[in-house]
């Protein structure tokens, strides 16, 4: 019988094949509860969310993924967490909130889909904001520093996790929301930036 553990292992060895990356600041990624939050350029790019830690991952996807049985009993294994495109799936929240509560992990993408443009950051359709909050738990920005590429190792940089605590225990609004979104995308950003910067430093050391 297929699990979590062997599909992961799996993945991690083709993905290192085809889309070979490496992770930086995997130590930042305490045990329990978190949101991962990262940029989206393949459908492999989850793998980099699994890596990120020992624990279960639980991946928010598009339900379209489902009208393949093969896709939906993958994710089925996996314990995915299937959302319509508009978002406006109670179900999904609620599921994604109890693997929270329990101490368990989600990741999304936020922009919503795979980024086949030459923006840095599709605008980000929301969610992680109020899974954080609503769970009270960190976010961590996990960010591929260039579009990932055949062969070719891409490096992928987890930045600090997002304390979005100024949040909770209050009656929030859609603008509430909108504004713990942005600090979330900043974040992303600065993560991604500052990566960018270090390796080029320890580049530039080096000559």
């Amino acid at each position: 019988m297929l699990t979590y553990g062997f599909l992961k292992k799996f993945m991690v060895v083709v993905t290192q094949i085809i889309f070979p990356f490496k992770l930086y600041g995997k130590e930042k990624v305490k045990d329990g509860a978190c949101v991962l939050v990262g940029n989206h350029y393949r459908i492999w790019d989850i793998v980099h969310m699994a890596c990120t830690t020992k624990e279960k991952v639980h991946f928010i996807t598009k339900k379209e993924l489902y009208k393949s049985k093969f896709l939906a009993h993958l994710c089925d294994i996996v314990e995915a967490i299937p959302v319509s495109r508009d978002g406006q799936d109670a179900k999904a929240i609620m599921t994604a909130l109890r693997y929270l509560k329990k101490g368990e992990k989600i990741s999304m993408f936020p922009e919503g889909t795979r980024n086949r443009t030459d923006a840095e950051l599709l605008p980000l359709k929301g969610g992680a904001a109020l899974f954080a909050i609503k769970a009270k738990v960190p976010v961590y920005p996990v960010m591929c520093l260039r579009k990932t590429r055949l062969f070719l190792r891409t490096k992928i940089a987890i930045g600090d996790p997002i304390d979005l605590s100024a949040f909770y225990d209050r009656k929030l609004t859609a603008e509430d929301y909108a504004a713990a979104e942005e600090i979330i995308r900043e974040k992303m950003l600065e993560t991604k930036h500052a990566a960018i910067e270090h390796f080029a430093a320890k580049k530039k050391k080096r000559k």
